[in-house]
């Protein structure tokens, strides 16, 4: 026995033995992708399940009736479409695209008057294609769809070129989509485990864990709804997946050759404040990593850095009074948990079981597979480690929980490093001996813990797979907002009472305030705003009401007697007396009046 190889093989191969890990399964393996020809058929298959499963996901959650003119929404996007639509329709119908053609300052439709502080850019291409004459589902999902099968693709194609491996590549992709948190554990509380759970799982409606929304420690932002909601974080992340590709593929090149790379990728970091805030702080993090662990990107790195700093600095600059500050906030979204805590091994303890229910086993296998993956690729995902600290120690904007698009980005980089770390145990055990029972307890230890890495993200799967799917009439069928398209110039700002899916913001229109939450987190003082809306809807005072009217250029005034925003209360006698009442429709109780032009 001391002569057979097969007992000096360790547990775990030292991933810098070889710099191709050897195949799983054998050359006479049936299931064993060997041939080119073989490979390129897995590539297609992929290829084409990534833009099935994108084109399925984006058009699924929203998509349009042409014969009654209604969006189709889905009731998990419901909430943040309330934004995403006027913003869109802004752009199609409304006055930001005569600000982007004489290159002013864009404004945002439910809170105007300030410059945007939110990344715009995704929708006001969205708003353009429609403009155009593209109908709104397809200006939206096409973009998306690029976005998430780039996303999909990049994860693919970075895991194979960092191992080497197809079968580490696709299982990075499967646990991309199927997130490895433990929210299976509460979906078997709610739903005891029994032979028809499968049928609960596949007609879930509910997400188990929606934190902070909801109970418990496990978020809301691992599951594929994170990226339904927020169109332009998969292109964000697949830009950034592109950019370490494109490290990796030109890192031995001579300077000069690096040059053309280094411009482009300098306009496109240049304009990520207007895409997509965190990604260029995620990018600026792995630039960073990279320069001190990569001589030879050094100059290619430092140049991207000068030239984008020349686009993003005015940028900052220009706004910098509408910026948030960065402010110490540990412990994410169980800060308030830390900050009862008295010891700091209590608190690291309190992290500890708030990640482990977040990531599962990926919490072990990331950092257990650090130590194994190949040199490079360690350095490739050493910026996991500062992006981690970071997004548990700070916050940048007034909702900690916008600090989630760290996480994610992590994930995906770590999910990599579990798929890397599954085919060495697969490996490790299949070594231990050739014998069959061995074999298939192989397959089975493998399985199950793909099963538990996924468990999850199916469930979640299938809550977005069965949601609820609302109707939002559109113009011409929604009279309202078809009178406002037709009867008002496109520069129009409304007073409004009800807050959202307002019919101005459909009509791209632009509204005093839209659900105060939207502006909040985006940093703006709806608290301000709200107490000027009440003096403008409550006061006896007309001219209290003509001078704020006048400061926020307010032009026509719109009183929903059916869904009023909860807290106002309408003194009509002031309008009825100073007002003109241009437009009523009684089946919505909505009722529009002139501004008089003393208070224009």
């Amino acid at each position: 026995m001391k002569n057979d190889k097969r007992w000096r093989i360790p547990i775990f191969p030292r991933a810098d033995e070889t710099s191709r890990p050897e195949p799983i399964f054998s050359t006479h393996s049936n299931l064993g992708m060997r041939t080119r020809a073989w490979k390129k058929l897995g590539e297609g298959i992929l290829i084409l399940f990534a833009i099935a499963f994108s084109s399925w996901l984006m058009f699924h959650t929203f998509s349009y009736d042409a014969q009654n003119n209604e969006m189709r929404i889905a009731f998990k996007l419901w909430s943040d479409f309330g934004a995403h639509i006027p913003l869109i329709r802004s752009f199609s119908m409304g006055a930001n695209w005569d600000r982007l053609m004489h290159v002013q300052m864009i404004e945002y439709p439910i809170f105007p008057g300030e410059p945007i502080r939110y990344h715009y850019i995704f929708y006001m291409l969205v708003g353009i294609m429609e403009k155009m004459g593209v109908r709104i589902d397809w200006a939206l999902n096409i973009p998306s769809i690029l976005g998430f099968f780039g996303l999909m693709i990049g994860i693919h194609l970075l895991a194979k070129k960092l191992f080497q491996s197809h079968v580490v590549a696709v299982l990075s992709v499967l646990f991309f989509l199927f997130n490895g948190s433990l929210s299976f554990i509460r979906f078997f509380e709610l739903h005891p485990l029994s032979l028809t759970s499968w049928q609960d799982i596949m007609h879930a409606t509910d997400f188990p864990a929606f934190a902070p929304w909801g109970q418990g420690d496990i978020t809301a932002f691992w599951n594929l709804n994170i990226y339904t909601n927020q169109r332009h974080l998969a292109g964000a992340f697949a830009l950034i997946i592109f950019f370490i590709i494109t490290c990796l593929h030109i890192q031995h090149r001579p300077f000069p050759t690096q040059l053309p790379w280094a411009i482009g990728w300098a306009v496109l970091i240049g304009i990520l404040p207007f895409y997509h805030q965190p990604a260029l702080l995620i990018i600026g993090i792995l630039m960073t990593v990279y320069f001190f662990v990569f001589p030879t990107l050094r100059r290619f790195l430092f140049a991207i850095g000068v030239w984008a700093a020349l686009i993003v600095l005015p940028q900052i600059i220009r706004t910098k009074e509408t910026q948030q500050l960065v402010q110490w906030y540990p412990g994410y979204i169980v800060h308030q948990d830390i900050e009862k805590i008295s010891t700091i091994w209590q608190s690291f303890s309190r992290m500890v079981v708030f990640w482990w229910q977040n990531m599962g086993i990926h919490s072990v296998f990331m950092p257990l597979g650090f130590f194994l993956i190949p040199k490079q690729a360690r350095k490739i995902m050493l910026p996991i480690l500062p992006l981690f600290v970071i997004g548990n120690l700070l916050k940048f904007s007034v909702e900690v929980g916008a600090n989630h698009k760290f996480f994610n980005f992590v994930m995906i980089l770590g999910h990599m490093i579990s798929a890397y770390t599954l085919v060495q145990l697969f490996r490790s055990i299949k070594s231990l001996s050739r014998h069959w029972i061995i074999g298939l307890l192989d397959y089975l230890v493998i399985g199950l813990l793909i099963v538990f890495l996924t468990l999850s993200g199916v469930i979640d799967f299938f809550v977005v797979a069965n949601d609820t799917i609302g109707s939002l009439q559109d113009i011409p069928k929604a009279p309202v907002a078809t009178w406002i398209a037709h009867n008002t110039p496109v520069e129009s700002r409304m007073l409004n009472s009800s807050l959202f899916y307002h019919p101005a913001g459909i009509a791209g229109r632009e509204i005093f305030m839209g659900w105060p939450y939207f502006s909040w987190s985006a940093g703006y003082d709806s608290y301000a705003r709200k107490k000027d809306m009440k003096i403008m809807f409550e006061s006896d005072d007309f001219q209290a009401v003509c001078d704020l009217l006048k400061h926020y250029h307010l032009d026509y005034v719109t009183y929903e007697t059916r869904e009023p925003f909860s807290e106002i209360a309408f003194h009509e006698d002031v309008f009825q007396a100073h007002f003109q009442k241009i437009y009523h429709h009684a089946e919505s109780g909505i009722t529009i009046y002139k501004t008089p032009a003393q208070c224009l």
